[in-house]
């Protein structure tokens, strides 16, 4: 069972819990024009790299000592990595046979039974919910809303793993009152309580040429911040208040 890779970053402090390392996979099939990470969006590159999982696995796990002394491990990132999600499943089964902990940062942009089959080998979701309204979505990634939330709807309501929701924060998108309400009343209906981070937007990514980013600003003031999370704390959901890292 193969992986293609794009890249692997190490002592990573804001992919869950503990020191972890995250792996990038290649392809997404959605097109968000803020995305951090636009090099990861195509199905193939001449950058990224084909791993055989048992060979990817040993390259991993040379951060092992870091994740069991700071209660870490490995995160699957993108790109969207469900869209290889018959390769991500051997690599998380074979992680979690190992003693390891595994999260998987997702936008949900996938079929539902790649989530399905995924789901028994996850022990932390970071799943990114960009907006609940069609028309929105549809506009700023350029593609459909219901499976997203549907897939994140099953999770929720079929399995005890833990889901941290995760809101990019990104202005002349969803950051706007009714949007965010929307996204915060979406998320108090669900079977079971979420907490959420927020993610306010910056220009991280802007200088890796990224055809849909164009020039926008999406930097995000404190007090817009402020109040996103007020409306999502009156809505019953948590939010974490630790600093974070970038987001799909």
């Amino acid at each position: 069972m193969e992986l293609l890779v794009n890249r692997i970053q190490r002592y990573c402090l804001h992919d869950g819990p503990g020191i972890r390392t995250t792996v990038f996979l290649q392809g997404c099939p959605i097109r968000c024009w803020w995305c951090h990470n636009p090099e990861t969006r195509a199905k193939t590159s001449a950058d990224a790299r084909l791993y055989e999982v048992t060979e990817l696995a040993p390259v991993l796990e040379r951060d092992a000592r870091y994740w069991a002394r700071s209660g870490g491990g490995v995160t699957a990132s993108g790109g969207e990595p469900l869209q290889q999600a018959a390769g991500l499943q051997a690599l998380l089964r074979l992680l979690g046979s190992r003693g390891h902990h595994r999260a998987v940062e997702t936008s949900g942009a996938a079929d539902s039974g790649d989530v399905r089959r995924i789901a028994p080998h996850v022990d932390l979701w970071l799943w990114d919910v960009k907006a609940v309204s069609p028309g929105t979505y549809r506009k700023g990634t350029g593609g459909e809303v219901n499976g997203p939330l549907s897939n994140l709807s099953w999770v929720l309501k079929s399995t005890e793993t833990p889901v941290t929701v995760r809101v990019p924060l990104i202005p002349d998108f969803n950051l706007d009152e009714v949007e965010l309400q929307r996204i915060a009343l979406w998320l108090k209906n669900q079977s079971r309580p979420v907490e959420a981070e927020l993610l306010p937007g910056h220009s991280c990514g802007s200088n890796k040429g990224s055809a849909g980013s164009a020039q926008k600003s999406i930097s995000v003031d404190s007090q817009s911040l402020e109040h996103a999370r007020s409306l999502f704390e009156e809505n019953g959901i948590p939010v974490l208040r630790k600093p974070s890292g970038g987001f799909a």
